[in-house]
């Protein structure tokens, strides 16, 4: 950690006095005052395990982003949105097919219903003029002196005798 670090001011005192014994055992301190005892084994000892912790603390106390957080935080409500956006999308794709086969079927029925209606006009209109042919044979015949219904007759020829091959007995005779 860094002398002008920001966080080096709200430090524990504990961690202020292992500081300064390091810097003492270092030989840099403040003063910058010569050692007053020789190096020995056990002070080196006790140096390096002082190294160690400060290390590890400095490990241990990184503060981590909080962007980083955030961003975890927010991937699972990414997801679900994701999720229902593509629903919705795969929802709108399928009124908007359902529409159109509506349309489609109202096409058809107006189409089926003009050809219904044209098709009546027709046999209306032809039905009009048989009946008016109809009306002027019949005042042609009255005037003729003839007598003669007033409808048009058509003559069918009709069959002298019905042969047997003709038929087929659907039901058998009571015994």
């Amino acid at each position: 950690m860094s002398w002008s670090d920001p966080a080096r001011r709200f430090e524990a005192a504990e961690d202020v006095q292992l500081r300064a014994e390091l810097r003492d055992l270092l030989g840099l301190g403040p003063q910058g005052a010569p050692m007053a005892a020789e190096s020995t084994a056990e002070l080196r000892a006790l140096a390096d395990d002082l190294r160690r912790e400060a290390q590890r603390r400095s490990r241990t106390q990184r503060s981590r982003p909080t962007w980083g957080l955030l961003a975890a935080a927010a991937l699972p409500l990414l997801a679900v949105l994701a999720g229902l956006g593509g629903w919705g999308f795969q929802q709108k794709q399928r009124a908007d097919g359902l529409a159109l086969q509506a349309q489609r079927q109202e096409q058809v029925l107006t189409q089926l219903a003009t050809t219904h209606a044209s098709e009546v006009a027709k046999e209306r209109q032809a039905k009009e003029e048989v009946l008016q042919k109809l009306q002027l044979a019949s005042l042609a015949s009255r005037r003729g002196g003839r007598k003669s219904e007033p409808y048009l007759v058509i003559p069918v020829e009709k069959p002298l005798k019905a042969t047997g091959d003709d038929y087929q007995r659907v039901k058998q005779k009571p015994q």
